[in-house]
């Protein structure tokens, strides 16, 4: 009998899927020093539809920059980057570059691959396939395109806390492998933070190749309001409704032991004496 209800009882969701507003922000840094670093930094602007091979997709619009810093010498990419409202997925970059002319160049995949929200330990699902188009406009008013097939197999791995320069975070790490093996990628995402807090880069053994570690967030979603109060089960809030209940009561019920509290008597002012 134990055993049916275990199967009966649904997978627990380690975390359910962000929801993003306009301003908030995201910030991570890879590197050392020594050996140069580069900061990514994501910004969100609004929401809008935006288009890959015709069909509309209901995305997140976000500024995206990428600084390199090596030694004295300092660049910066700047992108439009759309991730899907309903999963999260990166659906199309878009970036303008000054080289001898303007040149945009515009990254997509058709479809668009996904995530399986809520994210629950275990879960797998895959191959995810997509074609990765890159559309490059000329400034002669041209188009080229070229193409790239990509299968990803994704698994969500076991709760584990990480700390990075924001903080110490519980996390649900979602592990990014290519259908054909070789080097993965691991999404450590966080509910506190609305994102990732650490992307971790691993080669074909395990071993860590590098990681974008988050520096600073703005997540409007993960406050403390929303991410503690909104975010109790609902036993703790029938417990804290009683405890505010009975405090209440008490409060009042104190108010009407106490003895009203009598003010002295006033005198009538005193005539000053008369002389005579």
């Amino acid at each position: 009998m134990a055993g049916l209800l275990a199967l009966a009882t649904p997978a627990r969701a380690n975390m359910d899927r962000p929801t993003w507003a306009s301003g908030d922000s995201w910030t991570y840094v890879t590197g050392s020093g020594t050996s140069g670093t580069s900061t990514l930094s994501i910004s969100v602007t609004g929401t809008e539809s935006t288009l890959v091979n015709g069909t509309s997709y209901s995305c997140y619009r976000t500024a995206t920059k990428l600084t390199t810093t090596s030694g004295s010498i300092s660049v910066t990419y700047s992108a439009d980057v759309w991730f899907s409202v309903d999963t999260l997925v990166l659906v199309k970059i878009q970036a303008t570059v000054n080289l001898s002319g303007i040149f945009t160049l515009t990254i997509s995949g058709n479809p668009p691959q996904t995530i399986e929200w809520p994210l629950v330990t275990g879960h797998k699902w895959g191959p995810s396939s997509t074609v990765v188009t890159l559309e490059t406009d000329y400034p002669n008013g041209t188009k080229a395109y070229s193409y790239q097939a990509l299968s990803t197999n994704f698994e969500v791995l076991a709760d584990t806390s990480v700390t990075v320069p924001a903080g110490t975070f519980s996390t649900t790490p979602l592990k990014e492998a290519n259908a054909t093996g070789g080097a993965y990628a691991v999404n450590y995402w966080s509910a506190q933070v609305g994102n990732w807090a650490k992307i971790g880069e691993y080669n074909s053994s395990g071993g860590n190749q590098g990681n974008y570690n988050l520096t600073s967030y703005n997540y409007a979603g993960g406050n403390f309001f929303t991410s503690i109060v909104l975010g109790l089960p609902i036993w703790i809030w029938l417990i804290l409704l009683v405890v505010i209940v009975v405090a209440i009561i008490g409060f009042f019920a104190v108010r009407r032991r106490k003895p009203p509290v009598v003010m002295p008597p006033t005198m009538p002012p005193q005539e000053p004496p008369m002389g005579p």
